[in-house]
């Protein structure tokens, strides 16, 4: 007795049909989405600072509800800006939530990383069983030509035999009709109507099938398994009912003993894959801190420029007052002409300069919220009181030597990691360019098994098995495309080492200008604070010789003018610091940024020289 495995085809085809009909676009959207943020949490898990809740879903409307809004008028906008009465005013803190939530920049950084993710699961996909299948039906119709007899040849042939059968039941008459039989077949025949044939074209319908239905598993040591099950079916609806069926599985095992054998080749990709996602984090990360501290001194600007419309607008107010004193004065006779039109020249050119302030200051505020995400309607003022918080601060300036700096920024710095494992990239790809330089040859095994039967397709005969085994060699007689890739490999990894190497040097280049820049705009806040207070004097002094008779329109002018400046100055130089802290703490690697995209703050007592590159090195924020 003949042993056979019964393989159903169609149940399991039917089902297969079934599940991808049901499947939509948004059921392959989260199945991605499923696959990839667990990959992203992962890897999060490997640098410092990177988000932890990470997502690409963007908010689409953004509520502003429970935000302080204007109460009134600022009059110092005068009627050139727009107005702002009612409008939310927002934090520092608010915006930067905002902006990572809402900033289109942002948003394409992280759909960035989102495809490096979804890339990784196409690879690690490759060494999943990989299932195919394919189903067909057809309804086929076609026509033959059939000779037949014709219906006096029929009569001729069968008239005969009808005499005689007739002449078999009447008894006596048998005789007298086989005679008439006989002259009725010999004339028949004479005639040649017994042979007469007619062409009849024949219509004949049949039902024909087939499925394909197998995987492909591909190994990491190299070896690929490949399983086949194909099944053809035939059936005629028209004349004769014949059934055709047959059924054929087919495994396949091919194993490279040289060229693309080992695991680290095979792996390769799939390796690559993994660090190109960890380096795009990586990325990531360093990208939120340049974005932080991007929105924080577009902030700080858009608030010095309004702080300049009211410095502007004072100035121009100290001009108009000068300006009624000097016409009174000038009409009793006590000054001479030419003062007075000095000083309403300069009231004309303290208005020039404000309304020019506040030009800009209405600018800059559209700018900031186009960089925000929001529309440039969008209701909004920034909160002056992060100004006055920054001056009642003061300078928070870190105690810290660059050189200090920057054995902390070599340990933590992102983008030099990455610059580091770029080089045993390429020392992998080496290994791979030099394993394709070998021969093909690869060991092939095959076994085949058919149905038993014309109508039993769902049989498989496993005693009438067909297996074999062998070696594919291919001597690869022409190597130039490996000999390229492999110098070419070569001078990656030569590249490579130079921009280790030149990251290195960037980077102590990056800190020194850092500390340089914290060092310069720590000078000219002090700077400018004296120079306010000079300026203040000055003004106080001129108005005093004025009154006394003593003074000169051109030095009011050019009092009033220097302590203007001086006092846009300070603002600046108050910003300018506080962003060059920031850009020193990320060019050493070390600021941290919050899921709301605000900072870490960093103080003295965070880190103390190598003990803040140790926390770093170990995967530990250096703050608290």
């Amino acid at each position: 007795m003949k042993s056979r495995k019964q393989f159903v085809i169609l149940p399991v085809a039917a089902s297969l049909l079934l599940l991808v009909m049901a499947c939509s676009t948004t059921h392959y959207k989260e199945k991605a989405d499923a696959e990839v943020y667990p990959i992203i949490a992962e890897k999060s898990l490997e640098v410092p600072g990177s988000p932890q809740d990470f997502t690409i879903d963007q908010e689409q409307t953004l509520s502003l509800e429970g935000l302080p809004t204007m109460e009134q008028e600022d009059e110092t906008l005068g009627d050139t800006s727009p107005k702002e009465d009612g409008a939310y005013i927002l934090s520092l803190e608010k915006a930067l939530s905002v902006a990572v939530k809402r900033s289109r920049e942002y948003q394409s950084q992280k759909e960035n990383l989102y495809e490096s993710a979804l890339a990784l699961t196409l690879q690690r996909h490759r060494f999943d069983p990989i299932f195919a299948g394919r189903f067909r039906g057809d309804y086929n119709r076609t026509t033959r030509d059939v000779e037949r007899p014709t219906d006096a040849a029929l009569i001729a042939r069968e008239l005969p035999d009808i005499l005689e059968r007739t002449g078999d039941l009447t008894g006596g008459t048998g005789a007298l009709l086989d005679s008439y039989a006989d002259i009725v077949e010999a004339a028949a025949a004479l005639a040649g109507i017994a042979d007469e044939t007619r062409i009849d074209v024949v219509d004949e319908r049949s039902v024909t099938g087939s499925s394909s239905l197998g995987f492909d598993l591909l190994l990491a040591g190299g070896a690929r398994i490949a399983v086949d099950l194909t099944s053809n079916f035939l059936r005629y609806v028209t004349g004769d009912p014949r059934v055709a069926t047959s059924s054929t599985l087919q495994a396949t095992i091919a194993q490279p003993l040289l060229s693309g054998a080992g695991r680290d080749v095979v792996l390769e990709n799939l390796t690559q894959a993994e660090r190109t996602v960890l380096y795009q984090l990586r990325s990531f990360t360093r990208y939120r801190k340049n974005f932080a501290i991007d929105i924080a001194n577009s902030y700080y600007r858009v608030l010095q420029n309004r702080d300049a419309v009211r410095n502007n607008w004072s100035g121009y107010l100290a001009f108009q007052d000068n300006a009624k004193r000097q016409r009174a004065l000038a009409q009793a006779g006590r000054i001479k002409v030419a003062e007075l039109g000095r000083n309403e020249q300069a009231e004309l050119q303290a208005r020039d300069r404000y309304i020019a302030s506040v030009q800009n200051y209405a600018d800059s505020l559209d700018q900031f919220k186009i960089k925000l995400g929001l529309s440039t309607d969008a209701p909004i003022v920034l909160d002056e009181q992060e100004l006055t918080l920054l001056r009642e601060k003061g300078l928070d300036h870190p105690n810290l030597a660059p050189e200090q700096a920057i054995e902390i920024a070599l340990v933590s710095r992102l983008d030099l990691m990455i610059a580091r494992d770029r080089v045993e990239d390429a020392e992998r790809k080496l290994l791979v360019a030099a394993n394709a330089l070998q021969p093909d040859v690869t060991l092939v095994a095959q076994g085949r098994a058919s149905s038993f039967g014309q109508d039993r397709f769902q049989s498989i005969d496993f005693e009438r098995a067909e297996a074999s085994i062998g070696l594919e060699v291919d001597p690869l007689f022409d190597r130039k495309a490996e000999r390229n890739a492999y110098r070419s490999t070569l001078i990656d990894y030569a590249r490579a080492v130079r921009d280790r190497e030149e990251a290195t040097d960037l980077i102590k280049l990056d800190v020194r200008q850092a500390w340089r820049d914290l060092q310069q705009a720590q000078v000219s806040y002090q700077i400018q604070q004296i120079g306010v207070q000079l300026n203040e004097r000055r003004v106080r002094e001129q108005e005093l010789l004025f009154q006394a008779g003593r003074g000169s329109a051109i030095d009011q002018v050019d009092a009033q003018n220097s302590l203007i400046a001086s006092q846009n100055e300070l603002t600046a130089a108050l910003v300018q610091h506080t962003i060059a802290r920031l850009s020193f703490w990320r060019d050493m690697g070390i600021l941290f940024i919050k899921e709301d995209g605000q900072w870490e703050d960093i103080t003295d007592d965070n880190y103390s020289g190598g003990a803040a590159a140790e926390s770093v090195e170990e995967g530990i924020s250096p703050v608290s």
